[in-house]
């Protein structure tokens, strides 16, 4: 979304994608090959070009993939014409390449990288040396600075956009049905959903988002879609909603769920939660999420397994009209074109102090 909206100032973006490792060469071998010298950028909106990498080994692997694998991203931005005044790295175990890079490098972290990959080998050391080396660091919640030791990363949570905030109201609420918008991977609670929905037998849930499980996470995947049929059709999976589609998908849901496995859910700043406000659906989020943020919504429901989250959703139905009103003002102060003024002032080094909600207009 920031990546959009400086297109829209008339900024030109280049997104190098995460990469494909070896195990493509099975299924896409041409791909894999043509993507691991150098990139082939394709536009795919005004301003925004994007590149698919092809790597041997995922970085997270350990300290010789990281080493291989930070190599070839270097050899591939060199080979790429990679002159960008500015380079923003999103993951850890790529930042080694920022060596071999010219211009200002700035470390973007949007999630607790140890939490969300359990798996992953060097995290500590990696993120030693962003702290040491990195022109800066910018986190979307106050909780992940402390991952970056010696350093006071900027904090610039998410946000959403206006046009959700505009829309017009085109459908009535549904009671008792909730909705959740948003990516699902291994962080989404199969386990918490299932007992929600049996505590509530009157209500619904709709799932809207891309399914985003790993390879090694086929089972997690399995369990998700089952529990359509666990739940007699209660649960539904919709798949991915477009933006345009967003506002009718929230204002026909009485109550928006964060659903996530608590103790992957420390350090976020879910932008589900600011479209959620933007649209004053009452937010109802798993422990983990909102009560350790710098930017929590007003009258949101943190609970803590499936008695107190159904509990939620019941009080939430059932609550006085002017908070939705509330949350829709406290999304008004956070859209995306003030959330972009912040982070281009930290990347581009005119720091802001203490930027931890609004950005002073």
């Amino acid at each position: 979304m920031i990546a959009t909206e400086l297109a829209h100032r008339g900024v030109p973006i280049r997104f190098v994608q995460a990469p494909a490792d070896w195990r493509r060469l099975r299924s896409d071998p041409g791909n894999w090959w043509q993507h691991l010298p150098a990139g082939r950028f394709a536009e795919v909106a005004p301003g925004i070009t994007v590149s698919e990498r092809s790597t041997v080994l995922p970085g997270l692997r350990g300290p010789v993939a990281e080493r291989v694998d930070a190599a070839l991203l270097g050899r591939f931005l060199r080979r790429s014409s990679w002159q960008e005044a500015l380079t923003v790295f999103m993951l850890p175990w790529e930042w080694r390449a920022a060596r071999s890079i010219g211009g200002r490098a700035v470390f973007d972290c949007t999630d607790d990288w140890a939490r969300l990959l359990p798996q992953a080998r060097g995290l500590r050391e990696q993120l030693r040396r962003i702290a040491d080396e990195a022109d800066e660091v910018i986190v979307v919640n106050q909780v992940l600075a402390d991952l970056f030791p010696g350093r006071a990363p900027v904090v610039v949570p998410n946000g959403t956009d206006a046009a959700l905030l505009d829309a017009p109201r085109s459908v009535e609420r549904r009671a008792r049905h909730a909705v959740y918008v948003g990516s699902v991977a291994e962080r989404f609670d199969v386990d918490l959903v299932r007992a929600v929905l049996t505590l509530l037998p009157e209500w619904t849930l709709t799932v809207h988002g891309q399914l985003v499980f790993p390879l090694r996470a086929g089972a997690a995947a399995e369990r998700f879609l089952a529990l359509e049929q666990e739940t007699g059709g209660r649960f539904r999976y919709a798949g991915p909603v477009s933006r345009a589609e967003l506002p009718a998908m929230l204002d026909f849901a009485a109550v928006a769920l964060v659903p996530d496995v608590a103790s992957r859910a420390l350090g976020q700043s879910s932008m589900k939660t600011y479209d959620y406000c933007a649209r004053g659906v009452p937010v109802v989020a798993s422990a983990g999420h909102l009560e350790h943020s710098s930017d929590a919504p007003p009258h949101s429901y943190v609970v803590d397994g499936a008695a107190e989250m159904a509990a939620a959703m019941e009080a939430a139905a059932d609550e006085p009209a002017g908070w939705a009103l509330d949350r829709v003002r406290w999304a008004a102060e956070r859209t995306w074109d003030r959330r972009t003024d912040a982070w281009l002032d930290a990347a581009l080094g005119d720091r802001l102090p203490d930027v931890t909600g609004v950005h002073p207009s």
